[in-house]
């Protein structure tokens, strides 16, 4: 028997474990969460989950539908759509994490995923979505925006950097499996 495969699965356990740690303190980082009303964007609900299911598979290769539905529930207050005539064009979920520093205690926020429909795009709805979300987030005392985008998608790296987002550094398999992405961030305080 190879020993490699027995010390496997400890290691895929305690990954699994330290993300559901994660998320689940992300998870009491919204209590008190402060909304702000915005024309045409607001949370997700159930019923927008299907257009969100279609948008995000015409932008990204994998499809992530678990991810989404539990992002909708457990980081619902941080999962924003943008509508245009009542009809979802496009969506942004974070997630929110505590950070440990030397100054104490603080939040960052991760863009997990954000997309906006093929026919709206290029029209200024993407920016808005992120610029307004993250007006949200500095109202709730959020540090910083996390980010990573594939190194190729150079229209979506020109709207993080016109937003105010910078480079930190090039990763790998973040994006998917050997792909190249950059690490950006937005420090908002």
């Amino acid at each position: 028997m190879y020993l490699g495969k027995i010390h496997a699965k400890p290691d895929i356990y305690l990954k699994e474990l330290k993300k559901t740690l994660w998320d689940t303190a992300g998870f009491f980082l919204l209590r008190g969460w402060e909304q702000l009303e915005n024309e045409n964007i607001e949370t997700v609900n159930d019923t927008m989950l299907p257009e969100i299911f279609r948008i995000q598979a015409e932008g990204f290769k994998n499809e992530r539908h678990g991810d989404i539905i539990k992002c909708s529930k457990k980081f619902r207050n941080v999962f924003y759509v943008i509508k245009n005539q009542d009809q979802v064009i496009g969506y942004c979920m974070y997630h929110l994490k505590p950070v440990f520093s030397s100054r104490g205690f603080e939040k960052k926020s991760v863009v997990y995923s954000i997309a906006v429909d093929n026919k709206f795009r290029n029209q200024g709805f993407g920016k808005k979505l992120l610029e307004e979300s993250i007006k949200e987030m500095k109202l709730n005392g959020v540090l910083s925006v996390l980010l990573y985008v594939n190194v190729n998608n150079t229209h979506a790296i020109n709207l993080y950097r016109k937003t105010g987002f910078f480079i930190v550094k090039e990763v790998e398999n973040i994006c998917g499996e050997n792909e190249r992405c950059y690490k950006m961030e937005m420090k908002l305080f």
